[in-house]
């Protein structure tokens, strides 16, 4: 038993895989051309004594950090929150963005890019990815409908894992005309209207065509979400450069849909099944759920980097299961259903 636990994570020919990685991208995005001359600007003021890993690690702190500061006053994303919170956060997220955008640059500054440096940067990007969801959730008031809060923001982490299935099959990251740095500006849009109109702006109808601007983000987001899993299905379906239509490494194009669609319905199962302990903790209910996405597609980013079949099975399944089971078989009832929650943020 004890010799199972001390067997090394990645095998030694994953670990040669890494280190032969070598990052390929498309990017087609509007505004990436603009930013990408401010960036380049700023990246040459960073010094050459800092880390890549720093920057990364920045951008995500910063982000976590202005994002809690605004769930603390709208725990529910219901509550009026303080205007400078929303502005804050806002700040956060082009901070985020830029300290993003300037690690890969620094690193091939400095000569310091690596692998692992990549790996770092997506663990990195799939944990933002679900403070900036979250941040949004909050700031248009999406606590009044828990149904669409849950949809934006676990719709929006599976369209991340979709992005990292799409590089898994091809080989490569390919980014659309409205991609990360459109929607992320979108996002910081969304937290200024809410620093000048505060949060009750979400739900006042608008004049002339008296419909609420929540309800438009809702449809904006319905339609990108729509369009980009199609997008991305479809370049996924059409299979990678390995034997047969398979992907990099001749390896199974449709392994890595089991993790996505497995937490995708244990959360389905939860939010059904427990709709008061979801209605109590929605944020932490997104949270919880966020973080197990988080792991699953750092897995996927690994086995992509590793060209090795994706794993079926992790322990991050365990609290999902138990959950389900719970709820399911009615066990342990004394347990409220928010511990197993927190339990899956650990």
């Amino acid at each position: 038993m004890a010799e199972s636990f001390a067997q090394p994570i990645l095998s030694n020919h994953q670990l040669t895989k890494l280190k032969e990685h070598k990052y390929a991208s498309i990017n087609n995005a509007f505004l990436d051309p603009y930013m990408n001359h401010f960036w380049l600007w700023l990246v040459q003021r960073v010094p050459a004594w800092i880390h890549p890993n720093t920057l990364t690690v920045g951008g995500l702190v910063v982000n976590a950090l202005t994002t809690l500061i605004l769930i603390y006053y709208s725990p529910d994303a219901k509550t009026p929150a303080p205007t400078w919170t929303y502005f804050l956060c806002g700040l956060g997220i082009f901070i985020y963005q830029t300290l993003d955008a300037l690690d890969g640059k620094h690193a091939r500054r400095t000569n310091t890019s690596s692998p692992l440096g990549e790996l770092f940067d997506h663990g990195c990007d799939a944990l933002s990815t679900m403070l900036v969801t979250v941040g949004v959730c909050v700031t248009v008031n999406l606590g009044t409908d828990i149904w669409w809060l849950c949809f934006y923001a676990f719709s929006a982490e599976a369209v991340f894992y979709l992005a990292h299935w799409q590089t898994y099959v091809t080989g490569t990251l390919q980014f659309g005309k409205f991609d990360v740095t459109e929607l992320q500006f979108a996002c910081i849009f969304c937290h200024l209207l809410s620093t000048v109109g505060g949060a009750e702006f979400w739900t006042a109808p608008l004049p002339v065509v008296n419909v609420m601007p929540q309800t438009f983000t809702i449809w904006f987001m319905v339609i990108g979400v729509l369009g980009s899993v199609f997008l991305k299905a479809s370049i996924i379906l059409k299979g990678g450069p390995g034997r047969n239509g398979s992907a990099v490494g001749n390896m199974s194009i449709l392994s890595p849909l089991f993790p996505l669609a497995f937490v995708l319905y244990s959360a389905y199962y939860v939010f059904t099944r427990s709709p008061e302990t979801v209605a109590e903790h929605p944020l932490l209910f997104v949270f919880a759920f966020g973080v197990v996405m988080s792991k699953i597609t750092d897995r996927l980013v690994i086995a992509h980097m590793t060209q090795n079949e994706m794993k079926l099975l992790d322990s991050a399944y365990i609290v999902p299961l138990v959950m389900m089971g719970r709820i399911y078989w009615g066990a342990f009832p004394w347990i409220p259903d928010h511990i197993f929650l927190w339990a899956l943020l650990v």
